[in-house]
């Protein structure tokens, strides 16, 4: 299932998100001049500036937590990068309002090294002279800001593609909670090996990440009410 938008979503552009969109476009345009350079040097440069989880110990405190956050404005693929953003984008919005563009950035940052410590803890990582354990992405800190998305709306409309079939697109309502919560079911079946194939996918940061928005947003409820329900948000459509 993919999102293609959240049915009311306020219009309203959310600039954190956007900044944080813009500086990973930028980002992948710097890893697209690297690779035209030849074989080897994107990997390369991937390695230098992402986290390496079997080096973690061999270098510095600080070395790692920079590496860590570099790591969540890296991608492998074009496809990756526009995943990531779009996902952001959709369920971004609403987190950064409620939280103010400047609490938003640094919840999107934690729900991010939530999400690296999942991995490097539960990752069950296989270090070889090849293979040093590479984590890039945002995933694990978007997957937060979808966790916080499903405490401060859940019953939100997702439009969601179930099919695609030419000359025909089958899309659906769902509700958030379904929709979130499926996703995070997915993750968690994957992780286990019950669905799918093995895959380079940091399955536990998914998991970390998104039980730390939930959590997040939760408590944070406590201190500042979350958004009322709209009873005629569906009429938005």
């Amino acid at each position: 299932m993919f999102p293609l938008t959240v049915v009311g979503r306020d219009k309203k552009i959310p600039k954190a998100a956007v900044v944080i969109i813009a500086i990973n476009l930028l980002v992948f345009l710097w890893e697209l001049s690297i690779d035209a350079k030849g074989d080897g040097f994107l990997k390369a440069a991937l390695q230098n500036y992402g986290l390496e989880v079997c080096k973690i110990g061999e270098q510095s405190i600080a070395t790692t937590g920079l590496d860590a956050f570099r790591s969540m404005f890296l991608h492998a693929s074009v496809a990756h990068l526009l995943g990531n953003m779009w996902f952001l984008f959709l369920f971004g919005g609403l987190v950064e309002r409620y939280l103010g563009s400047v609490k938003f950035v640094l919840a999107f940052l934690g729900f991010g090294a939530v999400a690296t410590l999942a991995h490097v803890a539960f990752g069950n990582t296989v270090c070889t002279v090849t293979d040093t354990g590479v984590v890039i992405g945002a995933s694990g800190a978007i997957a937060g800001v979808m966790g916080g998305f499903l405490v401060l709306k859940p019953n939100a409309k997702v439009k969601t593609l179930l099919g695609f079939f030419r000359p025909f697109v089958w899309s659906l309502n769902v509700p958030a909670f379904l929709f979130l919560g499926y996703w995070l079911l997915m993750d968690v079946l994957q992780q286990v090996g019950w669905i799918g194939v093995e895959t380079d996918v940091a399955h536990w940061a998914h998991i970390g990440g998104f039980l730390a928005g939930l959590a997040f947003i939760f408590f944070a409820g406590f201190i500042k009410p979350l958004p009322k329900p709209d009873p005629l948000e569906h009429l938005a459509e």
